[in-house]
């Protein structure tokens, strides 16, 4: 007798405890929105609502792998910088710019300073960009029950998918090229 393997999970390793405390938010809110909507798929009738929903699951779990990529990607950024020690850094600039005389040195530490605090607004833009598409996917999952109820059409939840998963996805494009 055979048995059907069931498939393997794709975000079987998501999981807000192995990221930056700053960004775990993040990744719980986007699986929270994968699991309200494979309840309300879950439980829906069957039908032709029901299989056009079921259909636009893989595009949530796109959305939540998106996600997640951003995340890890921020957490190289974190990394990185606590390396570089932005509080002082800000320190040595500032002493530098206090004292006279020297211009090189000032300048160094000049490049220094805005190469630190270019990385720090980049986890600031990504946190705030991460709320907003976190806040749209959920957004989704509840037009996603407008359909359930039947009373807003299955495209409308496939267009707004598209849309937030493809703004994740230029997101964790955008941070990986700094890489």
């Amino acid at each position: 007798m055979l048995r059907r393997r069931r498939p393997e999970d794709p975000l079987a390793d998501v999981s807000p405890s192995s990221v930056s405390p700053r960004f775990a938010g993040a990744v719980a809110a986007a699986l929270d929105a994968r699991r309200r909507y494979a309840d309300l798929v879950a439980g829906m009738r069957s039908g032709p609502s029901r299989e056009r929903l079921a259909a636009l699951q893989a595009r949530v779990d796109a959305g939540v792998l998106a996600v997640w990529d951003t995340v890890r990607r921020a957490g190289d950024i974190e990394h990185t910088l606590a390396t570089l020690d932005p509080d002082r850094v800000t320190a040595e600039y500032k002493q530098a710019r206090r004292r006279e005389g020297d211009d090189d040195l000032e300048a160094a530490l000049a490049q220094r300073f805005a190469s630190v605090q270019r990385l720090l607004n980049t986890l600031d833009d990504t946190d705030e960009r991460l709320q907003l598409l976190d806040a749209r996917l959920g957004a989704a999952v509840a037009a996603a029950a407008e359909v359930a109820v039947g009373t807003a059409p299955p495209d409308q939840v496939g267009t707004e998918l598209e849309a937030v998963v493809g703004d994740l996805e230029a997101l964790r494009a955008a941070l990986h090229d700094l890489g």
